[in-house]
């Protein structure tokens, strides 16, 4: 269900409300009407009547009338909307653009999650597109510069041909620039109407990258999230890797996670750091936020109409109406 405030309650036809005095004030005189000393005051005289009035003793009954001042008070309130969040549609849930900022470096390549790094993030980008199917996604390649590998697509099969060749020999630039990345993506993103989010997966992000992320965060509606893959102790490079002392390898092995940087830089863009997990949690939170952004952002799109939760009252409302088939309990109004 789409996340919600208090602030945004309110009825789609408020003039329904005014039943309620109405019904309140049928319950009191229907309550008086029914009392022995209204009944009995035509027949018996006032001063005799009250020594011949005994009170219950024993549980209190359910009246007629009492369900009857429920069922008005239930059915204002439906007729009268209560609403809290947009209508959002399937349709428009499934539309969610994303862009996969892969990282492409020598450390990538390390084995200290196997069975290596960039081989594990592949696998989480087969995992999120099995869990989105329908919506559209793309793929960015990034080390020192930043490339585009494949446009907003919802062509999984096409995704997967692309997938297989990624490797960092295929970059042109020694480097790590998340920042080129970043603005790659915003670009591919500038043409949707619907808020998108950008998901970077890497093994760290410099934590100097996050006046970038901070200035996307002000000026875009387009969230930015973190999957990080690897180890804080490093390992060791998968055999037939790259080297690159540009990369901070040390004697073939890489080092460990950014993770402090990689904070940073989330804190800076409004995101969140996802640790990836052997298991599909990581996936679901990742899955979970993308959505959320999406509708959340649309809720404050005065163009779409609210939606009408007066149904849910219908339910109440049907139980008290069938007491009415139970003997003795019709209402009688004289």
């Amino acid at each position: 269900m789409p996340d919600a405030t208090l602030d945004q309650f309110h009825f789609l036809r408020p003039a329904w409300l005014l039943v309620i005095p109405f019904a309140i004030w049928l319950h009191v005189r229907l309550r008086h009407n029914v009392s022995a000393a209204v009944q009995w005051r035509n027949a018996i005289s006032e001063e005799l009547l009250q020594h011949l009035t005994v009170a219950g003793k024993g549980a209190t009954r359910i009246r007629p009338y009492q369900l009857q001042t429920a069922v008005l008070l239930l059915a204002s309130v439906a007729l009268a909307g209560p609403t809290w969040q947009r209508e959002i549609t399937p349709f428009t849930e499934d539309r969610a653009p994303l862009i996969i900022a892969l990282e492409l470096t020598p450390t990538m390549l390390a084995t200290d999650q196997p069975p290596m790094r960039l081989e594990r993030a592949k696998q989480k980008i087969r995992d999120l597109l099995e869990r989105r199917k329908g919506a559209r996604t793309a793929v960015i390649a990034y080390a020192g510069s930043a490339h585009m590998v494949l446009p907003l697509t919802n062509d999984t099969r096409l995704m997967e041909l692309y997938l297989d060749s990624l490797t960092p020999s295929l970059m042109p630039r020694d480097g790590d620039d998340a920042s080129e990345a970043l603005a790659l993506s915003e670009q591919m993103l500038a043409a949707e109407q619907a808020p998108g989010t950008i998901l970077f997966m890497t093994d760290g992000i410099d934590r100097t990258h996050a006046p970038r992320f901070s200035e996307h965060h002000e000026t875009s509606q387009d969230q930015a999230l973190f999957m990080i893959f690897g180890t804080t102790a490093g390992g060791a490079i998968a055999e037939g890797g790259e080297g690159g002392s540009s990369f901070g390898l040390v004697d073939g092995a890489a080092p460990g996670i950014d993770l402090a940087g990689t904070i940073a830089n989330s804190e800076a863009a409004g995101g969140t750091v996802v640790r990836a997990t052997p298991d599909l949690s990581d996936i679901d939170a990742i899955a979970k936020r993308i959505r959320s952004h999406l509708v959340n952002t649309i809720q404050q799109d005065d163009q779409l109409q609210w939606r009408d939760f007066g149904y849910v009252l219908v339910w109440p409302m049907g139980f008290i109406i069938l007491l009415w088939a139970r003997r003795g309990w019709t209402v009688r109004w004289v």
